[in-house]
């Protein structure tokens, strides 16, 4: 199994993993993909970890919100014991990578605690923007086990309001130990979502079969509840 790959301590985004040719115009550039950072054999230790912690859990059907469906959650809790020596490295060189790339020299920074999301190969990652009440102007996921496309689009301005296209989406590739970002327009005005089994990313004629996606999320904290 490889070993960790040599990363620096700022991320380095792959636009090729990105389709913006239609992208809104207030868009800004404000979605990322970095790729292959962790290793095939830390992406094990992070399974490891993560299906020990969900499997005395069952699927849900659906979130409070039913933004998701088919899924399970859980805290990674970082300081009872139950999370392994490289699990916990991981998190912590994610975190600094994170802030050395989005949050230069940000001396207030607080990170949330990351959550673990497992959506079943038929499950559903609806169109949704991520609530602002506690976390702040980021929100990143690193991707395990399954490819997915996540495409991220004007938000709807009133409830139950359809979504229109025509003004615009971003499409991203997030293959298995890939980390996305958005900030931003996409992070506060922007829905993002996963689309279903045999979604094409155009770019690289990609056909993405899904299969159950595990995830990290990373969160920083609202300044005003630091």
């Amino acid at each position: 199994m490889s070993a960790s790959p040599p990363l620096p301590e700022c991320l380095v985004s792959d636009h090729t993993f990105i389709e913006d040719s239609s992208a809104p115009d207030d868009y800004e550039n404000s979605a990322f993909v970095y790729p292959n950072v962790v290793s095939e054999s830390e992406e094990e230790a992070l399974l490891v970890d993560i299906k020990s912690r969900m499997k005395r859990r069952r699927f849900e059907r659906g979130h409070w919100d039913a933004v998701i469906l088919q899924y399970k959650e859980t805290e990674l809790v970082e300081h009872d014991g139950s999370l392994s020596h490289t699990t916990l490295d991981i998190l912590t060189r994610i975190r600094s990578q994170l802030a050395k790339t989005h949050f230069v020299k940000d001396p207030h920074l607080v990170w949330l605690p990351s959550h673990a999301i497992q959506l079943r190969e038929d499950g559903d990652l609806k169109a949704h923007v991520d609530s602002v009440r506690f976390s702040g102007d980021l929100v990143a996921g690193l991707s395990l086990a399954s490819s997915c496309i996540m495409r991220l689009k004007p938000a709807a301005s009133e409830e139950g309001e359809e979504q229109d296209l025509s003004k615009g989406f971003v499409d991203m590739l997030l293959e298995p130990r890939s980390l996305y970002a958005i900030t931003g327009p996409s992070r506060y005005l922007y829905s993002h979502e996963l689309l279903g089994d045999k979604a094409v990313f155009a770019p690289k004629n990609i056909i993405v079969n899904r299969e159950d996606r595990f995830s990290i999320i990373f969160r920083d904290a609202k300044k005003d509840e630091q």
